[in-house]
C-alpha cells in the first residue's frame, strides 16, 4: 500500500513548528495511539491514495510516506475515509509534489470515498479556491435525492480554524450552485428540471422561454401543425431572409429596420406590438423567445408562461453540437470563438432565474 501525507511546506509538527528533512526518519515526541483524546495520541497521521482527496485541507504539498522497519503503525477506524487514516510513531517523507489542479484531479480519479465525504471534499476544494474541480464533483456526485445532505456536509467542511485562509468568493459561488440545484424554481448548472409553468391571465397566449439550447423549439413542435395556434419564433421574426408564413410576414414588416439588439433592449415594446398585431385573431399565440429575461414590466405578460429549465451544461453542449452540424467547414479558431461567446450562458441564466422568482411571486 502506498501511504501519503499532506503537509504545508516542510513543517510537520504544529506545536513545535518543526521542519523536517526529506528521506530521513522523523520520530514523534509523543506516542499514545489508543488515547481517546486525539490530541494526546501523538505520532504522525497519514492516508493512502484512495483517501488523499479528503485530507487536502492539511497541506500544500503531497509527500509519499515510507514506514521505517521498527515503526509502530495503527489503522484508525473512521467513517469519513474508511481504511484511510493511519498514525505511526516514525515516518520518512519523500517525493514531494506541490499542490496543483492536475494533482487534485489525479487524487479525485483515484479516490474511493463514501458519498457524504465527497460532499465535504466539495466544500474543502471550494474554500481552497479550486472552484472548477469542486464543480466537477458536484456534476458527478450530486443529484436531487442527495442535495440536502450535500449542502449540509458542504457547510460542515468549513471549520473556524480555516477562516484565515479561505477563498470566500469561491466558497460562496459553489454554495450558490448547490442551492440552485435544491431550489424548486431555479435553473441550475447540472440538473434538468421540469418546465416552470404559471398561468398569469386567461388570455389565449403561451409564452415560452429558456436558455438557448434548452429545447424551446422542440417544446413548440406540439403546436406547429395545429390550426388553433400561431407560433411566433423571434429568431424567425428578425431574420433577413423571406419566409413562407402569412401569419408572420406582416408582423415582420413592423420590425424591419430595427437594430440587431432591439429584441434585447426593447423586449416590452416587441411583446406589446405582437399582441396588438394578433388581437383580432381567434387563435392562441405562442411566442417563442429566449429574451423574456429582458422584460422590464412583467405586468404586461398575458396568458401562460412556460420556462424550459434544462441544465446550463446541457444547453451549452447542445449549442456546440448544433454549431458543428450547421458549420461543416468550421475552423478551430472559429469554433473557439463561438464557444467562448456562448459561455456567457453560464451567467445569463441567473437573469432568467430572477424572472422565474418574480413570476412565482405573482398572486
Amino acid at each position: 500500500m502506498k501511504y501519503l501525507k499532506w503537509v504545508f511546506g516542510t513543517k510537520i509538527a504544529k506545536k513545535e513548528n518543526q521542519n523536517f528533512k526529506l528521506n530521513e526518519v522523523i520520530e514523534a515526541d509523543t506516542w499514545d495511539p489508543y488515547n481517546d483524546d486525539w490530541d494526546k495520541r501523538g505520532g504522525f497521521n497519514f492516508t493512502n491514495v484512495s483517501c488523499a482527496l479528503r485530507w487536502i485541507s492539511r497541506g500544500d504539498t503531497l509527500y509519499e510516506v515510507e514506514i521505517p522497519e521498527d515503526a509502530e503503525v495503527v489503522d484508525v477506524k473512521n467513517d469519513k475515509t474508511p481504511g484511510g487514516i493511519f498514525i505511526a510513531n516514525k515516518i520518512i517523507l519523500k517525493n514531494p509534489i506541490p499542490i496543483s489542479e492536475e494533482l487534485i484531479l489525479d487524487c479525485y480519479d483515484k479516490s474511493k470515498l463514501p458519498e457524504s465525504t465527497y460532499f465535504e471534499c466539495i466544500g474543502i476544494l471550494a474554500f481552497r479556491g479550486y472552484y472548477n474541480i469542486a464543480l466537477k464533483i458536484i456534476e458527478d456526485k450530486v443529484n436531487m435525492n442527495n442535495i440536502d445532505l450535500a449542502i449540509e456536509k458542504y457547510k460542515r467542511a468549513l471549520k473556524p480554524w480555516h477562516e484565515g485562509n479561505v477563498d470566500r468568493n469561491s466558497y460562496d459561488k459553489c454554495l450558490e450552485v448547490l442551492e440552485e440545484i435544491k431550489s424548486d424554481i431555479n435553473i441550475n448548472l447540472f440538473i434538468d428540471k421540469k418546465p416552470f409553468i404559471k398561468e398569469i391571465t386567461k388570455d389565449k397566449v403561451i409564452n415560452i422561454t429558456g436558455e438557448s439550447g434548452s429545447g424551446k423549439s422542440t417544446y413548440c413542435e406540439k403546436y406547429k401543425d395545429n390550426d388553433k395556434y400561431i407560433i411566433v419564433d423571434t429568431d424567425i421574426i428578425f431574420k433577413d431572409k423571406i419566409i413562407d408564413n402569412k401569419d408572420l410576414e406582416g408582423l415582420r414588416k413592423i420590425f424591419i429596420g430595427k437594430p440587431k439588439d432591439y429584441i434585447i433592449t426593447n423586449f416590452d415594446d416587441f411583446y406589446l406590438k405582437t399582441l396588438e398585431y394578433f388581437k383580432y385573431s381567434n387563435k392562441t399565440i405562442v411566442i417563442d423567445s429566449a429574451q423574456y429575461r429582458n422584460i422590464n414590466d412583467i405586468s404586461i405578460l398575458k396568458g401562460k408562461l412556460i420556462i424550459i429549465r434544462t441544465s446550463i451544461n446541457t444547453c451549452y453542449k447542445r449549442l456546440i453540437s448544433r454549431y458543428k452540424k450547421l458549420n461543416k467547414n468550421y475552423t478551430t479558431e472559429e469554433l473557439d470563438k463561438y464557444m467562448e461567446r456562448k459561455r456567457g450562458i453560464y451567467s445569463w441564466y441567473k437573469t432568467l432565474n430572477i424572472l422565474i422568482k418574480n413570476i412565482d411571486n405573482l398572486q
